[in-house]
């Protein structure tokens, strides 16, 4: 579903390290490695103030894995300049007339919220930020600057969504995986995972909901609960082994990225997302008691 047929070379060699640190050197930053893959960029801004930025390696590595070895001095210097220019870029915000329609909503890991990003819960795991989407990049918006603004808290995140669905529906596949049938939500957006917040827009589901992953920020997939009949072992069944499917194809997608955001699956149900929290018994996935109570009470009902 990734869209990809060869996985290109590996990308650990310590290449794309040294190009990093070569391009982050050429742009006047100095370079220093944290846990969790992270590489910190700490340098003068044009306005003379310390700026510290940070880059994924995860991610710097999924974007490598797309492109030829060649191509990897170019892909760097891109990704560096874009994140560089997101904090140097000369942005007047003050003015939210005019901002308010560059403002988007986007999905991030929640490990992302350093404590100063307009954010709050999404679903486990997960974030929902405020970001200005400009021509030339995608930068978030901090709290400050969102408490200069005459809009803030839940009406600052509905306009930030209902501009995510202004520009348009992604691209919508009805797919088999390994013999589940499963919708597929894309395309070439850092938004798509916004959309979850209108998933009843794309699927026709009733209460029991769906069965779905967010694996990175340009893919949704998901399977509907609806109705199985009477036979409540076969039922039961047959969503084990859509979880166990979407589980397995969660960590596969989470781990190519771009744009990793979790590698777990959920349950959406009336428009919240929880965690499902699966367990195996030997080869056996086991279902968590209220998704079972609620599949029990369902097909006691036909």
């Amino acid at each position: 579903m990734t869209g990809r047929h060869a996985r290109p070379e590996p990308t650990h060699d310590g290449t794309l390290d040294s190009l990093l640190h070569l391009v982050a050197e050429s742009l006047g930053y100095a370079c220093a490695t944290f846990p969790g893959d992270v590489v910190q960029l700490e340098g003068a801004g044009p306005d003379g103030r310390s700026n510290r930025l940070h880059v994924s390696m995860r991610t710097l590595r999924q974007l490598a894995r797309l492109v030829p070895r060649d191509d990897w001095p170019a892909l760097v210097s891109d990704h560096v300049t874009t994140i560089v220019t997101a904090i140097e870029e000369p942005l007047d915000l003050s003015d939210f007339d005019l901002a308010q329609h560059l403002l988007r909503t986007r999905i991030y890991p929640a490990e992302a919220d350093n404590g100063v990003l307009a954010a709050r819960p999404f679903a486990p795991g997960l974030i929902e930020v405020v970001v200005v989407d400009t021509p030339t990049t995608v930068r978030t918006v901090t709290i400050d600057e969102m408490d200069g603004w005459p809009v803030s808290g839940d009406a600052l995140f509905m306009l930030g969504r209902a501009n995510v669905r202004a520009d348009g529906p992604l691209e919508h596949e009805e797919r088999d995986l390994a013999g589940v049938r499963v919708s597929v939500l894309h395309g070439w957006t850092f938004y798509a995972v916004t959309h979850l917040a209108w998933l009843e827009e794309y699927l026709p589901m009733g209460s029991r909901g769906a069965l779905v992953i967010a694996p990175n920020r340009g893919l949704v997939v998901a399977h509907p609960l609806r109705p199985g009949g009477a036979d409540v072992r076969a039922r039961y069944r047959a969503v084990a082994t859509a979880a166990a499917e979407l589980q397995a194809h969660a960590h596969r997608a989470y781990e190519d990225g771009p744009g990793s955001l979790s590698p777990h699956l959920y349950w959406w149900r009336g428009g919240e997302l929880t965690l499902l929290e699966t367990r195996y018994e030997g080869d056996a996935l086991v279902l968590p008691p209220d998704l079972v109570s609620v599949l029990t009470s369902h097909a006691a009902e036909h």
